[in-house]
Parts: C-alpha cells; sequence; structure tokens
C-alpha cells in the first residue's frame, strides 16, 4: 500500500498527470483563445516530463506540439493588426458580431461578398432551400409569406438565418424594395470557415439567435397593434 501511493505522488507520475489533465481542459474549451493556451501549458508540462525521464522521443513530439501551438498563437495575433475596418464593416460589427475582435471579424469577412441589388431582387424565397446568410447594410427589403406582405427589414438586419442554421426552405419570400447594399455568406463557404474556427460559430450562432429573438417580438407587437385596432 505504502509502495502505491509512492508510486503515484512520484514527480513524473504527477507530471504526466498534470500534462493530461491540461490537455483535457483543453479539449473541452469553448473557444479557441483559452484552448491554445491550456494546450501551451500541456505542451511545456510534457517537456519538462520527457527531460525529467530522459525520453527522447517524448521530448521531440512535445517541442514539436508546443511550436506548433506557438505559431497558431502568433498567426492569430498578427491578424488583430491587419487593416483597419472600414465603416460598412464597422456597422457589422457592431450589429451583428460585437463579441469578436476586429481581427475575426477580418477573418469573418473574407468568407462574405458584399453586393448592391436593385429593387425587387430576390434575397430569399418561400420554401426554397436559403443559400446564404445576409446582412443588410443600406437600403429595406420587404417580406411576404404565401403573397402576403407582413413586414419589412432594414439596415442592420438578418436575412435567411432560419435557413441557414437549420437547413430547412426558406419560411418567407424577401425582396429588396429599393436599391440596397448587403454582406452575403455563402452557406457552404461559411459552414467551412466555422467548422474550423469556433470562436466565429460561437458569435454567428449569437447573432442568429438575438435576430430572431427581435423579428418575434417585432411580429408579437404588430399582432397587438393589429388586434387593437
Amino acid at each position: 500500500m505504502t509502495m502505491w501511493v509512492y508510486e503515484l505522488l512520484a514527480p513524473d507520475v504527477l507530471l504526466r498527470h498534470l500534462s493530461l489533465f491540461l490537455l483535457v481542459i483543453a479539449i473541452g474549451m469553448p473557444t479557441v483563445k483559452p484552448l491554445r493556451w491550456f494546450a501551451l501549458g500541456s505542451g511545456v508540462v510534457g517537456i519538462v516530463l520527457a527531460v525529467w525521464i530522459a525520453d527522447r522521443i517524448g521530448l521531440f513530439w512535445q517541442i514539436l506540439f508546443v511550436a506548433v501551438n506557438l505559431l497558431q498563437m502568433w498567426v492569430g495575433r498578427s491578424r488583430k493588426f491587419g487593416r483597419a475596418l472600414n465603416e460598412e464593416e464597422h456597422r457589422f460589427h457592431h450589429a451583428v458580431v460585437p463579441t469578436l475582435d476586429v481581427g475575426q471579424v477580418r477573418r469573418l469577412l473574407t468568407a462574405g461578398e458584399w453586393v448592391d441589388a436593385d429593387q425587387e431582387s430576390v434575397l430569399t424565397e418561400q420554401g426554397e432551400p436559403t443559400p446564404s446568410l445576409i446582412f443588410i447594410s443600406r437600403g429595406d427589403a420587404d417580406v411576404f409569406v404565401d403573397g402576403q406582405r407582413v413586414a419589412s427589414v432594414g439596415p442592420n438586419s438578418l436575412v435567411g438565418e432560419i435557413g441557414i442554421s437549420t437547413g430547412e426552405p426558406a419560411t418567407a419570400t424577401v425582396v429588396t424594395a429599393g436599391r440596397v447594399r448587403y454582406l452575403e455568406f455563402e452557406g457552404d463557404k461559411l459552414r467551412r470557415l466555422l467548422e474550423t474556427h469556433l470562436d466565429l460559430l460561437d458569435a454567428i450562432e449569437l447573432a442568429i439567435q438575438r435576430s430572431l429573438r427581435d423579428k418575434l417580438n417585432s411580429l408579437n407587437v404588430a399582432t397587438a397593434h393589429h388586434d387593437h385596432r
């Protein structure tokens, strides 16, 4: 029994447990930044362990693991100091993904394309798949359900969020009411980006939830106003 306790509390065993514990914590992190830090800590402890027990193979792989983490952290940090956002990109940042920093917004914008649309351009069509998530920067669009106009959306609004998030066909037809400028995220391209950047995925999911909640509140207000007339 005494020998078992001694082996359990041996320095090399404790270091191995600590390294694995930090790695498990890293995997459980919801965003990339803390994941990188905990993974880095795991690698550093692993290097100390490998030196302690003279494990040259383990030392090589732990150094490589730490080096890759440091490289990824450096790349992520360097992106923060790129070009400044222009006015409409700032508007998208603050209206849709305020929890992201400027570097993360620039990364997200790589999946989007700015479009200038004429009047009566169809953004989504009821019953049809929703190919894109759209952020309206300027102008207005009308929302039709079963051919009846039920609402309108203006600047700083999202269009197509239900279809993008669920994969279901569009629940309404959205048509521009005049000249409209919008940022379009093509669905497949956006999904590929979000699959590899959990921080961006969290921000977009939050934006979609907020947009749906605001639209539901607006619909309830409009319905209550109509019932009181």
